[in-house]
């Protein structure tokens, strides 16, 4: 089984599952991975949930991490994270790299 395929079925039955999120790409040092839009991702404003991008880029960046554990290591955790919001989406997808 490929990386690619590990970390999709990682998210099998956790958050980045139910959200839908799938990673597109998976190499050293980049993960590209995107989330088709749909009604339940939404605010109750009918504009993109915040916690919805925060999901989406926390994953990309875990996922991230995970193909780049050192070896002898087998997990980690967030400890920080900060996001800026300068616009939403109400359709479509959203995409991210993490590098």
């Amino acid at each position: 089984m490929s990386i690619l395929d590990e970390l999709n079925e990682r998210g099998l039955g956790t958050l980045p599952g139910l959200i839908g999120l799938t990673i597109l790409e998976a190499e050293e040092g980049r993960i590209s991975s995107r989330l088709d839009l749909r009604e339940e991702l939404m605010a109750p404003n009918g504009y993109l949930h915040a916690a919805t991008v925060v999901a989406l880029a926390d994953t990309s960046c875990g996922y991230g991490t995970i193909v780049n554990l050192p070896e002898g290591a087998e997990s980690f955790t967030t400890i920080e994270l900060k996001s800026n919001f300068v616009g939403t989406k109400r359709d479509g997808a959203i995409g991210c790299i993490a590098k």
